[in-house]
């Protein structure tokens, strides 16, 4: 989950006097988060991907979207869904690299960008739904997930329920592990109704996210014994926003499952968090693996890959 915006904090919880310093730092963020939520809705903007943007209403959603769509169509289509907060903007890189054949997807999840609803409490359940709405919409093929942040437990939860639409999920600095979740007090203030206006609409809605995550995260894993569809994990092990503890944790459960004959990891050694803009070769490892996994036997044969 991108929680820059928040999570920061977490680096004075065990200082005796955290919590003047958190009242402090969040009267700081109420002057200069209204700034830094324009500057970085500049990067979300789907307009950045250079493909066709399009708007669509329908089953209570109203979604911005983006599809680059390939001349070949070999019948491979990967649908990129971004973090929190975030846009389709965010995978730009992405939307350049050669995928012969591929159609891309991207997305603003609901809260974001031009995407609605907002204002609700947000869950996985309300986002995966958003999803199989654009996947009814976009494309009638078997489709590839790549998400980043919260939007890992999106595409996975999608996986688990929708196996004969989706082929295969890769995520990225993904949170799997409930056990990771543990908001801040500060989170807690701004998710109240008489303070969450304080933020910006973007922050506010991540902040939401947040909140729910781990209840979430939990409800999903009664679901692990569902998977049918291979999963690629890539981490970077510096990653101060979503612990790479989350890759170890999953594919145990996995294994427990004797599932792991699905699962492949990735491990980015001295990587932080915001692998998309700032390693997108190692995005495309990451999806070209995918795509061998989901091509069945004769694909990955080693379920840990270095550089």
């Amino acid at each position: 989950m991108n929680r820059q915006p928040l999570n920061f904090l977490r680096g004075y919880r065990s200082s005796p006097f955290s919590g003047w310093v958190a009242g402090a730092v969040a009267l700081g963020l109420l002057i200069a988060l209204p700034a830094f939520a324009g500057m970085f809705a500049q990067f979300d903007n789907p307009e950045r991907l250079g493909a066709m943007v399009h708007v669509t209403t329908t089953n209570g959603f109203t979604l911005r979207w983006a599809e680059k769509r390939s001349a070949t169509n070999t019948g491979l289509d990967l649908v990129f869904i971004h973090g929190s907060p975030g846009g389709a903007g965010v995978w730009a890189s992405q939307f350049k690299a050669p995928y012969p054949g591929a159609s891309l997807y991207a997305y603003d999840r609901p809260g974001f960008g031009l995407s609605l609803p907002v204002g609700n409490q947000p869950h996985l359940r309300g986002q995966v739904d958003a999803l199989m709405v654009l996947l009814a919409r976009a494309t009638t093929n078997r489709v590839l997930l790549v998400g980043h942040s919260y939007g890992s437990p999106i595409a996975l939860l999608a996986a688990l329920e929708h196996p004969d639409q989706i082929g295969g999920v890769l995520l990225i600095g993904g949170d799997v592990d409930p056990a990771q979740e543990n908001p801040w007090f500060v989170q807690y203030f701004f998710g109240w109704r008489a303070t969450s206006w304080l933020l910006p609409r973007a922050l506010r809605q991540c902040n939401r996210e947040m909140l729910s995550a781990r209840a979430d995260l939990v409800q999903m894993q009664t679901q692990f014994a569902r998977l049918a569809v291979p999963v690629v994990m890539l981490h970077g092990d510096h990653d101060p926003l979503v612990p790479v503890e989350n890759v170890a944790w999953f594919e145990q459960q996995l294994a427990a499952l004797g599932k792991a004959n699905l699962f492949a990891k990735i491990i980015l050694p001295g990587v932080n968090h915001f692998i998309p803009w700032e390693h997108p070769g190692e995005v495309e490892r990451g999806i070209r693996l995918l795509i061998n996994m989901a091509a069945g036997p004769g694909g990955a044969s080693d379920t840990q890959i270095r550089p």
